[in-house]
């Protein structure tokens, strides 16, 4: 902004007598004219004809793109800006979304007035003390694959609302893709009891179970929350702990040097596995370990030196991805008990030759004792295996509706942020769904999902590698000898 040198001044008259104020301003010479920012009326008519179809951020890149057009960067005249568009955007399109002066309300009542309009249903979902929930369902997700639902994902989010909810989702998988079946937001205030998130987590689930969600595989993140909810109402079901989240925390655990493990029962690890020695892994004084130095200043004490990490992660991620229905090289069959059996004893036997107990010590505590193991081990359940490994299809949804939704919106109310995942996220899952249970394409060949996708990507990947030696495959249980089948991201195998 230019400056002046006009010699002016303002002056302010304020009596205790009354509320006038008087305010006297002098210049001794013109000023530039006042620059009106407001949105010009032609883009308000814009945004109130296109702004129910239309985010703010693709109105702004609209006009952006009509006003600059054949313009150079000198010639361009744009006083307003992007939160101009975005501020009439929220005014125009509030009676949309706006129906109350509290945001929790407004959506509440959003869902009650206006769900049928949407293909949505309000959840009854009792709240805990110092807990604040809504819930809802989408009535023809339900309906259309609720019973042919076999694998359920659940995760949360932050940062979706300025209302400080937590935003839950229970995804299906339905031919490889995720289709999201209900949401929950919960705001947990500091004086809910603990265990109050859970118990609402399994009022949630039990109402998606009420609706014909019956899943043989339940999935989700290290959250104990979500764990316990899920194996409360389906405890029939195969729960799988996300492969990607549980090799992340074994990673992130491993690089704490400088941390202890916590207490190790050498005792019952002998009683499960009697190779297990009483007198290796015995817990020291890991404070005074960590004081020790060399005399270079360094820490003595190290959890798990760098040198042994990967070879700890490759065999964590072996462990995990073993399987009955799944030969081992040349054939060889074991049962879930066997893999168990081999599992401990291999990492066992690695901590014990590496000298590295304090590991070992945190391996069984966390992810080898019987309590443990049926989380994240695939072979815990024999009859068959999940096609996901991981909450994936959940974590996309997010990066849908933060990256492609909300992203132009600056901690959008929750009221807001309700009308936007519903009307502007959920319609390209309607579409996945549409394809998958109406044939959509007659006269052409269907599209590929995308296990098939990946599928076909690995076969002709692998019609290329010359063979060495000879392998047994069952074409009618999709499996080879080969070893390496374990380790592919889609997989997919039935009993004979």
């Amino acid at each position: 902004m230019p400056r002046f040198n006009c010699d002016g001044w303002l002056h302010l008259a304020v009596s205790p007598e009354t509320d006038v104020m008087e305010i006297s301003v002098k210049h001794a010479m013109e000023h530039v004219p006042y620059l009106d920012i407001e949105l010009p009326e032609k883009w308000k008519g814009y945004i109130r004809e296109h702004g129910k179809g239309q985010t703010p951020g693709q109105i702004w890149r609209h006009i952006l793109r009509v006003e600059s057009e054949g313009l150079s960067a000198r010639e361009l005249r744009l006083p307003f800006r992007r939160k101009a568009v975005y501020y009439y955007w929220q005014v125009a399109s509030r009676g949309e979304w706006r129906l109350g002066d509290v945001p929790i309300e407004s959506a509440k009542r959003f869902l009650h007035e206006r769900g049928d309009e949407f293909h949505v249903c309000p959840m009854d979902i009792e709240a805990e003390p110092g807990t604040e929930v809504l819930a809802f369902y989408v009535t023809d997700f339900i309906k259309e694959w609720a019973v042919h639902t076999q694998e359920l994902g659940m995760d949360s989010t932050w940062n979706t609302n300025g209302s400080n909810f937590e935003l839950f989702s229970a995804v299906a998988d339905a031919n490889g893709a995720g289709i999201p079946l209900a949401f929950l937001f919960i705001c947990t205030r500091k004086e809910a009891a603990p265990g109050a998130k859970q118990l609402v987590l399994e009022r949630f689930l039990a109402g998606l179970k009420k609706l014909g969600v019956n899943p043989e595989f339940t999935l989700s993140d290290k959250d104990w929350s979500e764990i316990n909810a899920m194996g409360a109402v389906w405890d029939k079901a195969k729960h799988q702990l996300c492969f990607w989240h549980a090799l992340r925390a074994v990673k992130k655990r491993l690089s704490q040097n400088q941390v202890a493990p916590g207490p190790y029962d050498a005792e019952a690890a002998n009683r499960a596995f009697k190779i297990i020695d009483r007198d290796f892994a015995q817990p020291r004084n890991g404070a005074g370990a960590q004081q020790s130095r060399t005399s270079h200043g360094l820490p003595t004490y190290q959890f798990c030196p760098q040198a042994h990490r990967v070879p700890i992660l490759r065999l964590f991620a072996k462990h995990a991805s073993q399987h009955p229905l799944l030969p081992e090289r040349h054939g060889m069959k074991r049962t879930s008990e066997d893999i168990y059996r081999d599992a401990v004893t291999e990492m066992y036997l690695h901590c014990k030759a590496n000298n590295l107990p304090e590991v070992w010590a945190y391996l069984w505590n966390s992810w080898y004792c019987k309590s443990r193991w049926h989380l994240w081990a695939r072979s815990a359940y024999a009859t068959s295996i999940p096609q996901k490994r991981t909450t994936m299809m959940v974590e996309a949804l997010w990066r849908h509706l933060k990256r492609l939704v909300l992203y132009q919106f600056n901690r959008p109310p929750i009221d807001l942020t309700l009308y936007a995942l519903i009307t502007q996220a959920l319609p390209s899952y309607r579409l996945t769904l549409h394809d998958i249970i109406v044939e959509s394409r007659a006269g052409r060949s269907a599209a590929l999902s995308p296990t098939q996708v990946a599928l076909k990507r690995a076969w002709k990947r692998l019609s290329k590698v010359p063979l060495k030696g000879t392998y047994s495959t069952n074409i009618t249980r999709w499996t080879c000898d080969c070893g390496a089948q374990k380790y592919h991201a889609y997989l997919q195998s039935t009993p004979s």
